[in-house]
């Protein structure tokens, strides 16, 4: 299928519900404006590094991080180690939408990576994230920071309100973080619905989708 469904801001960051994002506004409204049509141009992929960085932010399911890096690892060739925990981002937290401002969190993780300093770095929360205009999004990847934040605190549910079963979240959690990592490597949004990079408007989506590339994804990188 093709994969040209792809989007992107300027100042190479992707927020992970539909729009490309630009500025920061912990005060905005959750009311998302009107949307341009969809013309983001592919983005020059970045080199495969040597390791990833995976950082819980606040409380993280048992589990869950060796999950996602391994996942990464299976997709991208490279290991994942784990830095020092963050604590709950109250920095980030709009009172007005009682949700957390993901641009926010991105920039203190750019700011835990010590020595790390050419390893893309993905923090792991389970807050409700949103940027400016869109009433929510999974994660958000500022390619230039090389940093990364995924969510799974809409992961966890189904549509009616119920909890899903860990395994299912995990296989949530794995494909949504590859789409964040692979955003970070120059990647864009795909249209082939079983591709990580397949961008996914609802917890359904990440249901349908695995956590591996497609073949044009995994060409667009140098994977085989």
């Amino acid at each position: 299928m093709s994969r040209k469904e792809t989007e992107a801001s300027s100042n190479g960051r992707t927020a992970d519900f539909g729009s490309a994002y630009e500025g920061s506004n912990p005060s905005a409204s959750a009311k998302p404006p009107a949307r341009a049509p969809n013309l983001r141009a592919e983005l020059k992929p970045l080199p495969l590094p040597e390791r990833f960085l995976l950082v819980a932010i606040g409380p993280a399911q048992k589990g869950l991080l060796p999950e996602i890096g391994l996942a990464l690892q299976q997709v991208f060739g490279a290991p994942a180690g784990v830095g020092p925990p963050q604590a709950k981002p109250d920095y980030a937290f709009n009172k007005d939408r009682n949700q957390y401002h993901s641009t926010a969190i991105l920039r203190r993780l750019d700011a835990v990576r010590g020595r790390e300093r050419t390893s893309p770095v993905l923090g792991v929360a389970d807050v409700d994230l949103f940027v400016p205009d869109q009433p929510f999004v999974f994660g958000e990847a500022d390619r230039d920071a090389r940093a990364a934040v995924l969510s799974v605190f809409r992961l966890k549910g189904t549509a009616d309100g119920r909890a899903v079963p860990v395994e299912r979240l995990l296989h949530r959690a794995r494909a949504e973080a590859v789409h964040e990592m692979g955003h970070l490597l120059g990647l864009s949004h795909c249209n082939d619905f079983r591709c990580a990079m397949f961008l996914s408007h609802s917890a359904a989506d990440a249901d349908r989708k695995g956590s591996g590339l497609c073949a044009q994804c995994r060409a667009a990188i140098g994977r085989p």
